[in-house]
């Protein structure tokens, strides 16, 4: 089944081109299929934002978005590996990619904004 859920940053406080906000989804499990990036208040041109689940340890990013302030959708993918670790391919040259799998709450971060700037924040996920 697939379902979406939306967030956002929270106004972002600081000084202009410094200022920064953070916000959490609710419980998610499942696979990530797409997101969109829904920018508020007309954050400058320097705007970095990041998308990642709160509980990886490997702290990866779903998505990172930098010097970047216009509404994009994206449809995040990672290569996949082995159980060796190794790039897992087709034929030994094409890689294989995946949607991320997550379990927990997704954080998504704001940086290099103005205050009061935020990111609506929408995804659409296949539940396990």
């Amino acid at each position: 089944m697939i379902d979406r859920t939306q967030f956002s940053t929270g106004a972002a406080a600081g000084a202009s081109g410094a200022a920064t906000a953070t916000g959490y989804s609710p419980h998610i499990i499942g696979k990530i299929l797409a997101v969109h990036a829904d920018y508020q208040d007309s954050p400058p041109a320097t705007t970095d934002f990041t998308l990642s689940d709160e509980n990886d340890p490997a702290a990866e990013n779903i998505v990172n978005l930098v010097d970047q302030a216009t509404d994009i959708k994206v449809y995040p993918r990672r290569l996949l590996e082995d159980n060796t670790g190794a790039d897992l391919t087709y034929d030994g040259t094409r890689k294989v990619h995946g949607e991320y799998v997550v379990h927990g709450r997704l954080k998504a971060v704001i940086a290099q904004a103005n205050a009061a700037d935020s990111v609506l924040v929408t995804v659409w996920f296949e539940c396990y």
